[in-house]
């Protein structure tokens, strides 16, 4: 499971992310689909911790993930970031998470 709870980003005095809150359960697959600049990879970055939040919590699978290993975590989660190449229609880039279950903690 990974849980956004209250999470903010800012990059100087650009706020990408302002008091995002969601959950994606185990087995599910989301995508995430908006225009460029509208904080996609910002996200999907916070969650491995290649970027850091302002403010806020990410847990994955019921952990606070700014008190994990960083290796560790980046081992067990992986996700697209895709470019309107097969979607064109769509005029927008996604990014897409699936969530599994590990039994090393991640």
């Amino acid at each position: 499971m990974i849980e956004f709870q209250n999470v903010y980003k800012s990059f100087k005095d650009k706020h990408v992310l302002e008091d995002i809150n969601f959950t994606v359960n185990d087995g599910e697959f989301v995508c995430l689909i908006g225009p460029s600049g509208c904080g996609k990879t910002t996200a999907l970055k916070m969650i491995n911790r290649l970027i850091k939040p302002s403010q806020g919590t990410i847990y994955v699978n019921g952990k606070d993930i700014s008190e994990e290993n960083e290796i560790e975590l980046r081992r067990n989660i992986g996700y697209v970031i895709q470019l309107c190449i097969f979607f064109c229609s769509l005029h927008h880039t996604f990014a897409c998470v699936n969530m599994r279950n590990h039994s090393a903690g991640f």
